[in-house]
């Protein structure tokens, strides 16, 4: 799985999700609650659809069985899916606008020097086993954070900044920022709470797969380890008072399937044991995606185009290994990347290949001032021979007596990418191998500094913060998302800067400062980006005007999607008399 940058998610809830039908529906027995009176306050979200009918249930992929869903232990993709749809911030990022929205806060005020923010918890807010959530449970959500027993270094990067939150009374929390800040708000807002009263004896660092108490519109259902996993609509949500929350999390159960193998899973979709499935593996979408379900549009096909923040992927180079702290070595391992081969015969040019760490901050995702690194071996090899690597009488690279060795540590079964990359290295004298882990492995080796070279792929966020990547501070974290171990003065400067301004379109020109260093530094082997979502999805949901919203990508159906009784009889029938349904758009494209 994916990790991805912590304010993506913390003020992007949108649902996340992977895989798979876990029960035959047939089992499931629909979640009965009693009719909500709305909240007289507050604005409905405007990608939510009026009408959607609570009921049904969602399946999709997983990819690999998780470590843990516990996301503050082991961020990635589908632990943030997970418990984001278990517990709830205090505030999260307005769908559609740059604007903050009340989730367990009813309000909060701000204080003249934007350093105080106080948030009065909404008097409803009650967990799973009927207790009230306090102030006291979003004091603990941070005593467990900053604790240093606790593996959660990623969140004190941003925490650190905070004194410990004051409780003012049980439904009001202070919380105070140390220095200044332009994100401290958002910072705050993102508190979650976490229910003191069940987990105040608890190792948090044990809390992986067991969750009995929760606040958010899902509890934690049936969970068949490497199997499955599932989660079950509460019908004693709390939070179905507020406006914003109407029309949304309307499936009873969401099914989420591990399963590796991205080919095996497509052959799931097409039995009906998957209600979706987002491909990601271009030769799939391009061959494989034609069969006669598609034809007949009883699966929808479709790419969808909105407003998601991109981010970046490519080989994360490991700093701290000798071999890797010579500059021209780190550019000749990205010129024997032979991108434009890989684009063209193994992902049919659905990609842009990336020349940025930050590609939106260009128009069409490219940086005018950067020519795109292509493959040149010849240019690799004076590079490495100028630092002094040098072909021995067996064709192989070395200096000072010893070999030029490099293993690429990886998760996952398409290997293809690899392969040509490790025979483009080879071919150079370089001794080149792939270490081929479980996901629980890979995670711990990463967390633990012990690669040399991974393939890692980082989502945009609507928040960009680069402390958190590229900080010296954070460079030797265990469990750090500054992969590479990169310390860089002028990148530190960079970044202290951007903290303290306020004006955005200001910090974002400070970020193309530390781009164009972080191009110098060449810490990644840049690869590419899509440009969209690729989906297929059974014509059966009810879906908002753009699909998936403005932004996000398929983890925003369990949000917004429901089951649609009347697609859902057209289906039935069409199947029956091996009929066509009217077709669908091929593309989505935002429109407000």
């Amino acid at each position: 799985m994916k990790k991805l940058p912590v304010l993506l998610f913390v003020f992007i809830l949108a649902a996340c999700g992977k895989p798979s039908g876990v029960l035959p529906n047939a089992s499931l027995s629909a979640v009965k609650e009693a009719p909500v009176q709305l909240e007289a306050g507050g604005e409905f979200d405007p990608v939510a659809v009026e009408g959607a009918k609570p009921g049904g249930s969602y399946a999709t992929w997983a990819g690999e069985f998780p470590k843990s869903l516990n996301m503050w232990l082991d961020y990635n993709s589908f632990s943030a899916q997970v418990s984001g749809l278990m517990f709830e911030t205090l505030v999260e990022m307005h769908s559609t606008k740059d604007e903050p929205v009340g989730i367990l806060a009813e309000s909060w005020e701000i204080s003249p020097d934007k350093k105080t923010y106080t948030f009065k918890i909404h008097p409803a807010a009650k967990w799973s086993d009927g207790k009230p959530v306090t102030a006291e449970d979003v004091q603990f959500y941070y005593d467990v954070m900053m604790n240093p027993k606790n593996l959660t270094s990623l969140w004190r990067v941003d925490l650190s900044r905070f004194a410990r939150p004051e409780i003012i009374d049980d439904k009001t929390i202070r919380i105070t920022a140390q220095e200044p800040h332009w994100k401290n708000f958002w910072t705050a807002a993102g508190f979650f709470a976490f229910p003191k009263h069940a987990w105040k004896d608890v190792d948090f660092n044990a809390q992986n797969l067991e969750f009995p108490v929760v606040s958010g519109p899902y509890a934690l259902g049936e969970v068949k380890t490497n199997r499955s996993i599932q989660l079950k609509r509460r019908a004693d949500w709390w939070g179905r008072v507020r406006r914003y929350n109407a029309n949304k999390y309307n499936f009873d159960f969401i099914n989420f399937k591990a399963m590796e193998d991205r080919s095996k899973a497509l052959e799931v979709l097409k039995k009906e044991e998957f209600d979706a499935y987002a491909v990601y593996t271009a030769k799939i979408w391009a061959q494989d995606t034609h069969f006669p379900q598609v034809e007949k549009n009883w699966i929808v096909r479709q790419r969808i185009f909105n407003k998601d923040p991109k981010g970046f992927q490519g080989f994360a180079l490991n700093l701290r290994r000798p071999v890797m702290q010579d500059l021209r070595v780190r550019q000749a391992l990205a010129l024997l990347l032979n991108r434009e081969l890989m684009n063209d015969k193994l992902m049919f040019n659905q990609y842009f290949l990336l020349n940025s760490y930050f590609p939106d901050l260009y128009p069409d995702n490219q940086n005018p001032e950067v020519p795109l690194t292509k493959y040149d071996p010849e240019k690799a090899r004076a590079l490495l021979k100028e630092a002094g690597w040098q072909v021995g009488p067996d064709g192989l690279l070395a200096r000072d007596g010893q070999p030029f060795k490099v293993t690429i540590l990886h998760m996952g079964s398409d290997l293809r990418h690899l392969n040509i990359y490790i025979q483009d290295l080879k071919a150079v004298g370089i001794d080149a191998a792939i270490d081929l882990v479980s996901q629980s492995t890979f995670t711990k080796r990463v967390d633990n500094h012990d690669f040399d070279m991974i393939w890692s792929n980082w989502e945009g966020s609507r928040l960009r913060d680069p402390e958190s990547m590229w900080s010296s501070k954070q460079a030797d974290e265990v469990a750090t998302q500054n992969y590479c171990g990169v310390k860089d003065e002028e990148i530190d400067r960079l970044i202290e800067q951007q903290k303290t301004e306020m004006d955005a379109s200001k910090r974002n020109e400070i970020l193309k400062k530390i781009d164009a260093r972080l191009i110098a530094l060449s810490p990644y082997v840049l690869m590419w980006q899509s440009g969209s979502v690729r989906l297929l999805y059974w014509n059966k949901f009810g879906t908002p005007k753009n699909v998936l919203g403005k932004f996000g990508d398929e983890r925003g159906a369990i949000e917004y999607w429901w089951a649609d009784s009347e697609k859902e009889k057209a289906l039935e029938e069409a199947r029956k008399n091996n009929a066509s349904l009217p077709k669908q758009p091929d593309e989505i494209r935002y429109q407000e």
